[in-house]
């Protein structure tokens, strides 16, 4: 692994719990309707010699999705502040026989490759918990080529609202401000950013539904989403949510079978 040469090492605004991580991508893995790394795939079109870097690559999800499309020619790099996270990622490339690189690293602060290092550079699911958009922008497109591209996937403001509302009833509470402004910020913040910065900006969304067969691995989610983590930071509290939501999931699966919840996600693809 590599690690950064920033020593003023510092935390974003978020750092993702590795148990809520893979409790989530599970959830994503086995009761979505749509594979996402389908529809990311479409839309990037990786080429085999390409040089890329992962930014939040988290525990290597999307390395292994885009490091099955590199030849010899081409390399990727994730790159993450989670130790633990990159060390997923590295177990994960070399079951997958991924040829990849993993950096420790803050990416709110500067990197330290030359200007132009990079054909293609992707955050999914990650950007949008920095602490200075425009700087991360600015310095995405240093590292980008001339005919660079850049991809970001992150929440719609309209990503699982029907579970929001749920949620607020459950707790007779409004949603916390830091969960409706994370919610909004590819939509308000990075778009506008994107669209100044960069050419030829193309927008999709990504439309799934995740049908939840049981209160209990509806449960899991909830636990393990920030949400529920930012709605309350008592433990008590939180149990008393849980079985709350419990109850509602349990009263609707009997009446339709399942509990469905409805993600949409942006991709965002630009150009240098």
């Amino acid at each position: 692994m590599i690690k950064s040469k920033n020593k003023n090492f510092k935390k974003w605004g978020y750092k993702e719990n590795s148990k809520k991580l893979y409790s989530r991508t599970n959830v994503h893995k086995n009761f979505s309707e749509k594979d996402i790394d389908v529809w990311m795939l479409g839309i990037v079109k990786i080429k085999g010699d390409e040089r890329i870097l992962d930014l939040g690559c988290g525990d290597g999800k999307q390395i292994i999705a885009f490091g099955k499309k590199l030849t010899k020619g081409g390399k990727i790099i994730g790159c993450d502040i989670s130790n633990e996270l990159l060390k997923k990622a590295e177990e994960k490339a070399k079951e997958n026989n991924i040829n990849a690189s993993f950096l420790l690293h803050d990416i709110n602060q500067p990197f330290s490759f030359k200007d132009e290092e990079f054909d293609f550079i992707s955050s999914l699911f990650s950007i949008y918990y920095v602490k200075n958009p425009l700087k991360v922008i600015l310095e995405i497109k240093r590292l980008l080529n001339k005919k660079g591209k850049l991809f970001i996937a992150g929440p719609t403001p309209n990503n699982a609202r029907d579970f929001w509302e749920l949620h607020s009833k459950i707790t007779n509470k409004k949603i916390p401000q830091v969960s409706l402004e994370r919610g909004t910020r590819i939509h308000n913040t990075f778009i506008p950013l994107i669209r100044k910065y960069f050419r030829n900006t193309e927008i999709d969304i990504f439309k799934n539904i995740v049908h939840f067969p049981s209160s209990e691995e509806l449960l899991k989610y909830y636990s393990s989403s920030l949400l529920l983590e930012e709605s309350s930071k008592n433990r008590e509290e939180k149990k008393i949510f849980l079985d709350k939501m419990k109850r509602e999931v349990e009263k609707f699966i009997e009446r339709n079978g399942a509990f469905d919840i409805k993600k949409e996600v942006y991709g965002i693809l630009a150009y240098k």
